[in-house]
């Protein structure tokens, strides 16, 4: 029983709101174009989804380790392995079973949809084992915000669609924009946080390029851009005045940039990091429901 508490707490239960928000909304985007919506594949797909981020969260735990990164104070991990409450092949295999079960769920939806949604998971699963994982992680580079916003934002809202309709639209992959940037910025809000132990790591993520300021700058450009778009859906149609309701999220989105602007210490800055991953997954259920409440009426 501790063993699996202590899983439940590696695979950092706080991130998921990356993985379910657009499952939601890609899901219920999909309602105007069909008759019939299926809950099972809705069902099957988000399970995979968290299987995903699952085992990806424990590739970094076990690669952050093993390059020395992970101390006992470090912020954002479980410690499970610094702490010795579980092995280092504990968590890889940990990491590789969940892999496992993720692809039993592709392989049962490749089997009443298409070959390609199977091969774009597993570009899925590749992305998500390289992001901390092989000899030039993304995670490392100034390239994870976008790698994580394209492959949790767009692709599982995309691929959401697609297990309801059977295609994918132009439309779809305009709506999933919100949710590319915010996912972006829970990384960017992690990165802020550990920017300086991540200089001394020698990693080269975008808010060690750029300086803490202008990431905490362009966080704020990206948030604003968020709620622009949802105002310029409705102008393409793309949505109703419904989506507005995610304009309440704002205070929210101010506490966030303020939060990062006043504190220097990681420990301070953490609330702001969880604060981001609340505002996306706060986002991506209003617009879910803005896309529900405009299908019924």
């Amino acid at each position: 029983m501790e063993k699996l508490k202590e899983y439940f707490l590696c695979v950092r239960p706080h991130s998921f709101p990356a993985g379910v928000a657009p499952v939601f909304v890609g899901s219920s985007f999909s309602l105007k174009y069909v008759e019939n919506f299926n809950y099972l594949y809705f069902i099957l797909f988000l399970l995979a989804c968290v299987l995903i981020q699952s085992a990806t969260n424990l590739f970094n735990e076990y690669y952050d380790y093993k390059r020395g990164l992970d101390k006992i104070d470090s912020q954002g991990i479980s410690g499970s392995i610094v702490k010795g409450k579980l092995t280092e092949k504990e968590v890889f295999n940990g990491a590789i079973i969940l892999y496992i079960l993720s692809l039993f769920i592709g392989i049962y939806l490749t089997y009443f949809t298409s070959y390609k949604l199977f091969l774009i998971g597993l570009i899925c699963l590749l992305m998500g084992y390289l992001y901390t994982g092989g000899k030039y992680p993304i995670a490392y580079s100034p390239f994870g915000e976008i790698t994580a916003g394209f492959f949790m934002g767009t692709i599982i809202v995309a691929i959401s669609f697609y297990l309801q309709t059977k295609y994918v639209n132009l439309d779809v992959i305009l709506i999933s924009l919100p949710l590319f940037i915010l996912i972006g910025l829970i990384l960017l809000a992690n990165n802020i946080r550990d920017l300086e132990n991540d200089k001394l790591s020698g990693r080269k993520t975008f808010a060690i390029l750029v300086g803490k300021n202008n990431a905490i700058k362009t966080m704020a450009i990206f948030l604003i851009i968020v709620y622009i778009l949802n105002i310029i859906f409705i102008f393409m149609k793309l949505t109703t005045l419904y989506i507005l309701v995610t304009l309440l999220t704002i205070p929210l989105a101010i506490k966030i940039v303020r939060g990062f602007q006043k504190n220097n210490d990681k420990k301070t800055m953490a609330p702001s990091m969880v604060m981001t991953a609340k505002l996306t997954i706060m986002i991506g259920i209003l617009s879910s429901i803005a896309y529900i409440l405009e299908f019924i009426f």
